[in-house]
């Protein structure tokens, strides 16, 4: 950039030489700093009267207008702040959940479905993916007595976003959007200062406990979960069994051989 090309500079104001050797100083200055400087000179020049009043104003106004490109080169380039950034919401953030294979998950709920978790009227109240939670909480609590699983847990076990969990969980305490009533309770478990603890869901519909014990064994659904199964005993157990049963007469006839022996 030289004088000619430089915005705000009134050329025919600078009509000496020493006006025209600074103007080509401002428009070859690389940072506000050198131009303040420069800004100096050329008031002390009008001073000692070197230069003249037009003079001086036009090179100061070639100062202000060249400044002004260092700030906005400035603004473009700058980084957005921390506090930018922070003042999204949180919630807007996270990663939202979803399934690795989706077909995998549809077939999940409705085997779920398909098995009965709940008694017909009570099933009614719940959508088809409400149900799968049911049948995830159904089985824990048969096995365990409640369920102290992660929303997420059930989520993924019952192949459903975990806003459906919450839902159902919602709808299960008689808190939905057409209130019923509770057939569990959710007891929370918050710890000061530290993470809480899962919640504690307990059946509490003496339908719904009825229907699970009265039910099928059901082989449990999710990666890692043996809570419903019963344990088979195997032919080693059995054997066990039988042996314990004739060790009283086996150790009777060694002994006798140890006396026969010793005589």
């Amino acid at each position: 950039m030289n004088r000619d090309t430089f915005p705000g500079m009134n050329l025919y104001a600078c009509v000496s030489r020493l006006a025209d050797d600074i103007a080509d100083r401002i428009a070859l200055a690389g940072h506000p700093v050198e131009i303040d400087e420069i800004v100096k000179e050329v008031w002390g020049h009008h001073f000692a009267g070197t230069l003249t009043e037009e003079e001086a104003e036009a090179l100061h106004e070639a100062a202000r207008t060249r400044r002004e490109t260092f700030q906005e080169r400035r603004t473009d380039t700058r980084p957005k702040s921390r506090t930018a950034a922070s003042s999204t919401p949180r919630g807007s953030a996270r990663r939202p959940q979803r399934t690795p294979d989706r077909q995998a998950s549809i077939e999940r709920r409705r085997r779920l479905v398909a098995s009965g978790p709940l008694p017909p009227p009570l099933a009614a109240r719940f959508t088809w993916g409400e149900q799968a939670v049911m049948r995830i909480v159904g089985d824990e609590c048969r096995a365990h007595g409640c369920c102290f699983l992660h929303i997420d847990a059930i989520a993924a076990r019952a192949g459903v976003h975990r806003t459906t969990v919450q839902n159902a969980l919602r709808e299960a305490q008689g808190r939905g959007e057409v209130p019923g009533a509770p057939i569990i309770s959710v007891q929370e478990r918050r710890r000061k200062g530290h993470r809480s603890l899962t919640n504690i869901i307990r059946i509490v519909a003496r339908e719904w406990s009825d229907w699970l014990r009265k039910g099928p064994r059901r082989p449990a659904m999710g990666v890692g979960s043996n809570c419903t199964t019963d344990k088979k005993l195997s032919s080693t157990d059995t054997n066990k069994k039988e042996r314990g049963s004739d060790a009283p007469d086996r150790r009777e006839a060694i002994s006798r051989r140890k006396k026969a022996a010793l005589r």
